[in-house]
């Protein structure tokens, strides 16, 4: 089997990499990025990937000529290229347009006129916007923020080939956890690296506002299940866990006893989402689950001192 990973050496795609490395069904890894986020670090150290057929193009998402060249002979496409800041980012408004609706326009465009067999696209629980009621499959998306109106529009583009080739929209909550191509933006990773070397975090609001998160290895796992699933094509909600914000720190309290907090805006009243465990989703894994605790211990022994 032949996969192409679009943002192949960003956060989720470097880990996806070393899992699929590990999967004997897949005998070739194309890793296509544009290195836009300088994810250098992904392409050295002593961390090896151990594959016999893997190779990087540097090419842009934008670029539909050339996708069409790299998808020949491509059996399974992830697509992960992104604009990615935070999941509720409201900047930059263009940027977001042009990469996450347009560039997805282009991929979906080109895969229509190959042979490829499977198509898997990471988005985003941000299409549900702001919600104060629990999340499910069947909740009508109402994004609030450029980025989450740009991955809902890309949304649509992947949802045309439903019914000509399996096709997954994988709607990923909040990431965290160790990667080559970690990205400090995401909310539980900034706090650890300020915990981890300032023994101090920043809290915008009161510090209640609930997210959904998951671990990037836990998510990668899913990709990987998604790989070989028959399941039908459809959107799946990949979350594990629903915290507020104070519960997280008060996990990380457990890691770091001395860590003190600052409030910002504490009068204001924050987005805020909670999402439900995609019943379908969980019939993929059948690996142990693991407590904020033991995840975040893993985390913090990455860092370098």
């Amino acid at each position: 089997m032949k996969v192409l990973i679009t943002g192949g050496a960003g956060y989720i795609g470097s880990e996806l990499v070393y899992k699929l490395s590990n999967n004997k069904v897949v005998k070739e890894i194309i890793i296509y990025d544009n290195l836009h986020r300088g994810n250098y670090n992904f392409f050295i150290g002593v961390r090896k990937i151990e594959h016999p057929n893997i190779s990087f193009i540097k090419g842009d998402i934008l670029d539909g000529r050339k996708l069409r060249k790299v998808l020949k002979g491509v059996d399974v496409v992830y697509h992960l290229a992104a604009n990615v800041t935070t999941p509720f980012a409201d900047q930059n408004p263009h940027f977001f347009e042009q990469v996450n609706h347009w560039g997805t326009a282009e991929l979906s465009n080109a895969i229509e006129q190959s042979n490829v067999s499977k198509f898997i696209y990471v988005s985003s629980v941000s299409v549900y916007g702001s919600q104060s009621e629990l999340v499910t499959n069947e909740t009508q998306l109402n994004p609030k923020t450029f980025y989450g109106i740009s991955k809902m529009r890309g949304e649509e583009h992947v949802r045309r080939l439903f019914d000509k080739l399996p096709t997954y929209i994988a709607r990923s909550g909040n990431v965290f956890g160790y990667s080559k191509g970690l990205r400090i933006d995401a909310v539980i990773n900034k706090f650890m690296f300020d915990a981890q070397f300032d023994s101090r975090i920043t809290i915008h609001g009161d510090g209640n506002q609930t997210r959904a998160f998951i671990e990037i290895c836990r998510l990668v796992n899913y990709l990987d299940a998604m790989l070989s699933s028959n399941l039908p094509s459809g959107h799946f909600n990949l979350v594990d866990k629903n915290l507020s914000v104070l519960d997280v720190v008060d996990t990380m309290r457990e890691l770091y006893p001395g860590l003190e907090m600052i409030f910002v805006n504490q009068h204001l009243k924050m987005r805020e989402i909670q999402v439900e465990r995609d019943p379908n989703a969980l019939k993929l894994l059948k690996t142990k689950e693991r407590s904020l605790f033991e995840e975040l211990s893993e985390f913090k022994k990455m860092f370098t001192f």
